[in-house]
């Protein structure tokens, strides 16, 4: 079982990526480099999914706290756990940078990207979760995307 906690925990610099072993009951942990705060308004980056893509790899959402003109950080990662070991530093790959995605619509970019999925046929699924708050800035609407073929 693997999860992916979405930010530090109190003493740590970066989040964890923790993998459960069912038979033995025990926990590995791995720490995620995100990526520094970019955006004029401050805020925080971290980790918002963790998808299986099979033979120890997944595919993350790395995202910041921001919308509309100040997000600056909705991207999707790659990292391959099967050489890491407890307290290691995971080595991630870009696989998309969603900002020109999220903006494609002409509306405010949506700040909470939390799910990602890849279906059968390959194609990658990004969904949103604006918490369905029309606070003037999210319209509290819902938003799927079909990103394609990322992955070969």
């Amino acid at each position: 079982l693997v999860v992916a906690f979405q930010r530090a925990w109190a003493g740590d610099a970066q989040p964890r990526i923790g993998v459960y072993d069912l038979t033995l009951k025990t926990w590995t942990f791995m720490f995620y480099p995100l990526e520094a705060v970019a955006s004029p308004a401050g805020g925080w980056v971290g980790l918002s999914e963790i998808t299986a893509l099979g033979n120890n790899r997944f595919m993350v959402v790395e995202r910041d706290n921001q919308f509309g003109p100040d997000a600056r950080i909705k991207r999707l990662y790659t990292v391959d756990i099967s050489t890491a070991t407890n307290g290691s530093t995971l080595t991630k790959t870009l696989v998309r940078d969603l900002l020109a995605d999220l903006k494609a619509p002409k509306g405010n970019v949506y700040e909470k990207i939390e799910g990602a999925t890849v279906t059968a046929a390959g194609d990658v699924w990004i969904v949103n979760d604006n918490d369905g708050v029309d606070d003037g800035a999210n319209s509290g609407e819902t938003q799927m995307l079909n990103l394609g073929k990322l992955f070969r």
